[in-house]
């Protein structure tokens, strides 16, 4: 399935917290519950064979949710563009139930094996933003279902130009 940008009403936007993500559409999408919330997260099941730009909403849109299939193996040899785990596994905790653990979290970062090229210009002729990528794929544990859904969020980190300092030397004047 094709993922869409949907749009929210001006001044809101969709930033669910990790607990968030675990406790409400996660379980609720393992479970076969309805959801009731505004926005919704779509399916995507090759978004680890995605680069961030090929996501709806780019440039503008720096985060992305989508719910998927976890996969023990998610780099795979013949893609261009390569997520790749980064760090420990960390556990997703409920601050309001006595931090009972409601989800366990991995995190990827895109490594691309080829120069990135964004071609992609923005109003008044303005250059493209350079991002580090990242994902955080978010999973329920066994103790809350048995389930391989997971639901990644994608998101962009501004890299910040190198500002070099120079010395100033000054020279005798004659």
């Amino acid at each position: 399935m094709e993922p869409t940008h949907k749009a929210l009403p001006v001044g809101f936007r969709f930033r669910p917290t990790n607990c968030e993500i675990a406790n409400y559409f996660l379980k609720k999408k393992a479970l076969g519950q309805p959801m009731k919330a505004r926005t919704v997260p779509e399916e995507c099941h090759d978004v680890f064979s995605r680069h961030p730009r090929d996501f709806p909403g780019y440039p503008k849109e720096e985060h992305w949710y989508y719910f998927c299939r976890k996969r023990n193996n998610q780099v795979t040899s013949n893609s261009p563009n390569l997520w790749t785990p980064i760090g420990e596994e960390t556990n997703v905790l409920d601050p309001k139930n006595n931090g009972a653990l409601v989800g366990i979290k991995r995190q990827f970062t895109l490594i691309a094996q080829e120069e990135e090229s964004d071609n992609i210009c923005l109003s008044d002729e303005e250059e493209a933003p350079k991002y580090n990528w990242f994902m955080d794929e978010i999973s329920l544990p066994q103790t809350v279902a048995d389930t391989d859904w997971v639901l990644c969020h994608i998101f962009g980190k501004t890299i910040k130009p190198a500002f070099t300092e120079f010395s100033i030397i000054e020279s005798e004047s004659e």
